[in-house]
């Protein structure tokens, strides 16, 4: 049995997916003869998902989970030599995270003053590693689910994007290689139906004694370097980025807390990454964690501070895929993520994933992926409700999707 929210949301991504089919080019908006045109692209993502023990990313236990859903429109222009303006609008789907809620996904303006030093400002992609800047194009990638200890398809309120400016170039290092830089700052709008939100629910006692009031604001600041190397094909690269002042409000009832609490603190994470191209052959390896540490307040009892919290998770993975031809792909990872604020032997203290994915592009504009992935551990699974009784044993999840785009 499939099990999607409500009859309108499971018919919208139908819908999606025969508007995009219909036509596969992309759209041009012309503004005038002296003018260059707009373009226009679009892509619809409907996934599926099934696991043998728990409820991981969604309802999929027992039966098969549609809440796995991503659809978008963006829009680009060029209206002088060296510029660029481009916008597109998101919503996603993923178990009780996203909720189909259209938003503003980024909208900027570029300017490249050489190819040493651009800047661009508005709603911009944060850099972090490979894919964070691309987490929703799924046609750039072998696989259904990317590592999800770095690159967690619920969080996307938190990796995405900024509100700010960031400066980029690239440096040529003669036979040394090549450098490409990325330094940008601004803050952080979180959604209410997000996956930020929805973890800190997780986390209170149920109601009515715990409820979520609300996440503020986060400055950021961060950048991200890659050094292409001389030997071809292979890149490195480092990304730091702090979250200054990270907050939200929750209630707390007795007898399990002393009423509204505030949280407060910093958040610094750390992403290495170094990725290998040879013939038909992509190899890739991540090294992620951040350092969460913060304190509660209580200011119905005049801003007593109640406790503190750190937070180190850490996740690594090491990937390869092939492509026999521009039909068919393969691919496999290994993940590993550790949260060290829980017990070392609760598997809820970690997560290893060993996935195998097949990817098929009967077009240039369709891909269509199947994915089993062993997991051992339940880190990641975020969800006390529907996941209460957890033990060591391994268990199996299958996940599906088609991507079709213009």
């Amino acid at each position: 049995m499939i099990k999607t929210k409500s009859n309108l949301k499971m018919w919208l991504p139908v819908a999606a997916a025969v508007v995009a089919a219909r036509g596969a080019q992309a759209y041009e908006l012309n503004l005038g003869t002296n003018m260059p045109p707009v373009d226009f692209h679009g892509f619809v993502s409907q996934g599926l998902l099934s696991s043998s023990s728990y409820n991981y990313l969604g309802d999929s236990k027992g039966g098969v989970d549609g809440n796995f859903f991503e659809g978008g429109i963006n829009a680009s222009f060029n209206p002088f030599p060296r510029t660029r303006i481009a916008a597109q609008g998101f919503m996603y789907d993923m178990g009780d995270v996203g909720r189909y809620a259209p938003f503003l996904d980024y909208a900027l303006a570029e300017y490249t003053f050489s190819d040493y030093f651009g800047i661009r400002a508005g709603r911009i992609r944060r850099p972090a590693g490979i894919y964070n800047h691309i987490q929703d194009v799924d046609l750039a990638r072998t696989f259904v689910l990317l590592p999800q200890g770095i690159y967690d398809s619920r969080w996307r309120d938190w990796s995405a994007g900024l509100d700010g400016a960031d400066l980029f170039g690239n440096i040529p290092l003669s036979k040394a290689g090549s450098a490409s830089y990325e330094f940008y700052g601004g803050a952080v709008n979180y959604s209410d139906h997000g996956g930020v939100a929805t973890y800190i629910e997780n986390g209170l006692p149920p109601a009515p004694y715990g409820s979520f009031k609300g996440i503020g604001t986060t400055p950021v600041v961060g950048g991200q370097l890659w050094y292409n190397t001389p030997l071809d094909g292979l890149r490195v690269g480092a990304s730091l980025c702090l979250f200054d002042g990270f907050n939200y409000d929750v209630t707390v009832k007795p007898p399990f807390g002393p009423g509204l609490m505030h949280t407060t603190g910093d958040v610094l994470m750390q992403q290495y990454s170094a990725e290998y191209l040879w013939k038909n052959w992509t190899f890739q390896a991540e090294y992620y964690t951040y350092t969460f540490t913060g304190t509660e307040y209580a200011p119905g009892l005049g801003g007593m501070k109640v406790g503190s919290s750190s937070d180190m998770p850490q996740t690594w993975y090491v990937a390869a895929s092939y492509r026999f031809n521009k039909y068919f792909e393969t691919g496999a990872y290994y993940t590993e993520f550790r949260d060290f604020s829980t017990v070392k032997t609760s598997p809820d203290g970690y997560q290893h994933d060993l996935a195998l994915c097949l990817r098929v592009d009967p077009k240039d504009w369709w891909t269509f992926k199947i994915e089993g992935h062993y997991i051992d551990g339940t880190g990641l699974l975020r969800d006390n409700d529907t996941n209460p009784v957890r033990n060591s044993n391994g268990w199996f999840m299958l996940a599906v999707k088609t991507t079709l785009s213009f």
